[in-house]
């Protein structure tokens, strides 16, 4: 499919604060991906002369993807630490109730109350 430069949209009334009409400029479809405008990335707006200039901002996607990949590294990280936390808890809540309780004899089922 052939890109298409021009685009016509109108500009609509949102309620805004205070229940006050803002301007609202809507802009959605397949066409703004296959211009490289992806989900979740992040745009800056310039406004000069009547016109809305509207780029990708490369230097907060590169800032938002660092951000996410230590973010992905740390969350690893503490559920790994979890993981060993959770199993020395284990090992002490049987510890203590086997202590409490006595060891259960060869063959027999441990039952805690």
């Amino acid at each position: 499919m052939a890109k298409k430069n021009i685009r016509e949209l109108k500009v609509y009334a949102q309620s805004g604060y205070h229940y006050k009409e803002v301007p609202q400029i809507q802009l959605k479809g397949a066409w703004l991906r296959e211009f490289g405008f992806i989900e979740g990335t992040p745009v800056k707006v310039n406004c000069e002369d009547g016109r809305l200039i509207i780029t990708l901002d490369s230097e907060k996607a590169e800032l938002a993807k660092v951000e996410q990949e230590f973010m992905d590294r740390e969350l690893s990280a503490l559920q790994k630490r979890f993981q060993k936390e959770k199993k020395q808890l284990h090992a002490q809540f049987v510890a203590e109730h086997r202590a409490k309780y006595g060891k259960p004899d060869d063959g027999e089922e441990a039952t805690y109350v």
